[in-house]
């Protein structure tokens, strides 16, 4: 064993404690952007779930229910008959094909 190279029989006990120290070391050294990155990655977490509507207070008191855009008192025109053409549909137990099939025109008064 040369004298310039490191004794390589060390204990766990010092191997932790190189790995600690050397923990707070990096930390040290890397402080600011260490808490750059994690104030970065909060704020987008908070960016992402206001976005998806979690956390907003927007007043809703005028809103009420929503009105039928046909006048009250008028019946609703029932669409007119046609034919909806056959088409895949993707269900969780796969894809399911529906065959065509006549809508609308409805003879109910």
């Amino acid at each position: 064993m040369n004298a310039s190279e490191p004794d390589q029989t060390t204990s766990e006990d010092d191997e932790t404690t190189s790995v600690a120290e050397r923990l707070k070391n990096l930390f040290k050294k890397n402080k600011e952007i260490i808490i750059g990155g994690t104030a970065l990655v909060v704020a987008t977490g908070v960016l992402i779930s206001r976005s998806k509507g979690h956390g907003l207070t927007e007043n809703t008191e005028g809103f009420g229910s929503f009105s039928d855009p046909v006048v009250e008192g008028q019946k609703r025109q029932s669409p007119s008959r046609h034919v909806v053409t056959s088409h895949q549909r993707r269900t969780k137990n796969g894809v399911v094909t529906v065959r065509p099939y006549e809508r609308g025109g409805s003879t109910v008064a």
